[in-house]
């Protein structure tokens, strides 16, 4: 059975406290109780796909 999708608010949660506030992986998990490895995933998503995301996430009004 497949994994429940992350709400995309969550999303923007996870790159908001990465890239905003500095946080670790272990720090995001906790705070938006999902795994470690979510949050790797969508960090490294973020990263490969450049500085479009990166820059459009830190635009956003949170």
């Amino acid at each position: 059975m497949p994994a429940p999708r992350i709400a995309m608010r969550k999303i923007k949660d996870v790159l908001r406290l990465k890239l905003d506030a500095g946080l670790s992986h272990e720090q995001i998990a906790m705070a938006l109780k999902i795994s470690k490895g979510v949050v790797a995933k969508y960090v490294g998503l973020a990263t490969a796909a450049g500085e479009e995301i990166v820059l459009s996430c830190r635009h956003q009004t949170w």
